[in-house]
């Protein structure tokens, strides 16, 4: 495990060991009310044995809080949990793996500039190169288009903005390689941010 990682799991437990019992609930675990916080309560569901309620909530860090500086920690947390969990040896990853290789642009219409750089900002956390698009004519609601062979990519993408969004909750996921050609030529993935996309407050 990365050194870095497990200082920083040590600290933060012997931190929130200091702190206030009005910080924890009934099991002795941090209330997740911040990204720090929720961090520290999947370190500690990580250290009580409980692997799968750590896994959801260091995803909560990556999704709740993606421009954290703990996002990361977290994203890294999230990777060996599910080599445990799986079983499979974990192979090494520098801090440069680029994550999400595929090239994707967040459209949508002038009014919803502020959530364009929203989502790609988000996106940018899980390692992926994004470029904003304004187009008056995007369509209203949102959903993700993919290119040829990258189905999976736009799934996690969907999967994700279903978690950073409170409104809509399913992100629908098509193929379509004619509409990324000719609205953003030269991109894998296509990401429309309509006016229907209400994000968590938290993000």
């Amino acid at each position: 495990m990365n050194l870095r990682y497990v200082y920083f799991l040590l600290v933060t437990l012997l931190i929130l060991g200091c702190g206030s019992s009005e910080m924890l609930d009934s099991e002795g675990l941090a209330f997740a009310g911040s990204a720090f916080e929720q961090f520290t309560r999947a370190s500690q569901l990580y250290y009580r044995g409980r692997l799968t309620a750590a896994l959801d909530e260091f995803n909560g860090v990556i999704y709740r809080y993606p421009d954290s500086p703990l996002a990361s920690d977290a994203r890294l947390a999230v990777r060996r949990l599910e080599s445990d969990l799986s079983g499979e040896d974990l192979q090494e990853h520098s801090s440069n793996d680029p994550g999400i290789t595929a090239r994707i642009a967040v459209v949508g219409r002038p009014a919803v500039d502020s959530s364009i750089l929203s989502v790609a900002g988000a996106i940018r956390t899980m390692g992926a190169g994004v470029t904003e698009i304004t187009d008056e004519q995007a369509p209203a609601l949102t959903v993700v288009f993919y290119g040829q062979g990258q189905d999976e990519v736009a799934s996690v993408i969907a999967d994700s903005l279903g978690r950073w969004l409170t409104h809509p909750e399913n992100i629908a996921c098509r193929p379509g390689d004619e509409l990324i050609g000719a609205v953003a030529s030269g991109y894998d993935v296509l990401v429309i941010v309509g006016s229907d996309a209400v994000f968590a407050s938290s993000l």
